[in-house]
């Protein structure tokens, strides 16, 4: 790119030097010649004013003194060379002066002036002046070695110009060449810095504004990976017990077996959708619900898992309606990643009990374990001191906020304790 951008630069400058140093290249030889003449001109006039008419009367004619390689004569009504330097007889020049008017020729070699010397109106002789085309060519050549100098200054100017523009532009245009590689291996961090060239930074922010969007979207994809792998970690492996057991006893009713596994399926196909909603930022609408019925959904989904190890589920719902402002996908998600960390981190009974807490509805979710350290940040994603994969309370407490409430850890010691928090209607 830089060369095409210097030969470009450099075409131009050549170009216009063409079309304008060939013109005036001439014009500067035209002046220079018409300069001679007029020089010459008056070199002949103030010749034949001192000479004056009288030398026709056979008074000595004196002519001033010339330039080394100048010729001056003069010359009768005859065209015949009195004094002074010149052909014998007249040429073109002298005779054309010797009609009365001023004359001029140029040769190769010569350039020629001659103008009349008048005595009462009568011309009576004629003064040449003549000098070498070789001092006008002269001229002519270092003005033109001259202009070549201009011209070939003006190309280095031009390529230097050229070069600082083209690596102006070529390292930018370079720097966004490698960004858009780095995006295309999946490095959606990457981002273009400001150039300077108005240009070149709209591309580049057109790009930034690509790398961040496909960031998001590759991160999106990703979580929904993960909190579907989370989720469903536990469900499928449940159905995939209960299958096994059917297949090994002997007993079993296969079809009460089939029947629960496509009621399982079904239960697990909500859930993937529901992750995929929820993680997109486009769940079910919010609404006003009743959060007791929801609550009391999970002794159906929970007591089995619980009891199997030997753990009860205490659901404790008010009578009255508890009236919150959220999406029953999501709170389900929420108290479904409660109740299986209780499941694999705790111990005893877990307690899910549903109350008011002023404007807002809360549920509690307790057990009889350790307790959780102070130095364990139990939220933050990927991270766990129980060696756990650190993503189900991550997920949780983003749904909660994408529900416009709260995921608290209420009580770490002796027994944990975590509150969801809704908003009231």
């Amino acid at each position: 790119m830089r060369r095409r951008i210097i030969g470009v630069a450099l075409a131009s400058v050549a170009l216009a030097l063409l079309i304008f140093s060939v013109p005036l290249g001439l014009v500067v030889r035209h002046l220079y010649v018409s300069d001679e003449i007029g020089e010459l001109e008056q070199a002949a006039l103030r010749a034949a004013v001192r000479v004056g008419p009288n030398f026709s009367s056979g008074d000595p004619a004196e002519l001033p003194a010339v330039e080394t390689g100048g010729e001056l004569a003069l010359y009768d009504q005859n065209g015949t060379r009195i004094s002074g330097q010149g052909p014998a007889q007249a040429d073109a020049a002298v005779l054309t002066a010797l009609s009365g008017s001023v004359g001029q020729s140029q040769t190769k070699e010569t350039v020629v002036v001659a103008v009349p010397v008048a005595s009462d109106e009568n011309v009576v002789g004629a003064v040449r002046a003549a000098s070498e085309m070789k001092n006008v060519r002269n001229r002519v050549w270092l003005t033109w070695v001259g202009m070549a100098a201009v011209g070939a200054l003006a190309i280095a100017f031009a390529t230097a110009l050229a070069g600082v523009l083209a690596k102006r532009l070529s390292v930018p245009l370079g720097k966004l060449a490698e960004t858009s590689q780095r995006l295309g291996d999946g490095e959606f961090t990457v981002r273009t810095d400001p150039t300077g060239i108005p240009e070149i930074d709209q591309a580049g922010a057109a790009l930034n504004v690509t790398a961040s969007r496909l960031g998001e979207v590759v991160d999106r994809e990703r979580l929904i990976a993960e909190n579907a792998s989370h989720q469903l970690r536990t469900p499928l492996t449940g159905l995939r017990a209960s299958l096994e057991h059917a297949l090994v006893d002997p007993s079993a009713d296969l079809r009460l077996a089939a029947a629960s596994a496509i009621a399982s399926a079904r239960t697990l196909e909500a859930t993937i959708n529901d992750i995929i909603g929820l993680t997109r930022g486009d769940p079910s609408p919010a609404a006003t619900i009743d959060v007791a019925p929801v609550v009391e959904q999970l002794q159906l989904r929970w007591h089995g898992r619980l009891a199997a190890v030997g753990r009860p589920l205490r659901v404790e719902v008010p009578r009255e309606p508890m009236l919150a402002r959220a999406a029953p996908p999501a709170i389900e998600q929420i108290l479904d990643v409660l109740l299986d960390n209780a499941l694999r981190h705790g111990r005893g009974a877990v307690v899910v009990s549903l109350r008011a807490a002023g404007d807002a509805v809360a549920i509690d979710v307790a057990d009889d374990g350790p307790g959780i350290a102070e130095a364990d940040d139990v939220f933050a994603r990927g991270e766990s001191g129980t060696g756990g994969s650190g993503i189900g309370l991550a997920l949780a407490r983003e749904l909660a906020t994408d529900q416009s409430g709260r995921l608290l850890l209420t009580r770490r010691e002796p027994a944990a304790r975590f509150t969801l928090l809704l908003p009231g209607p």
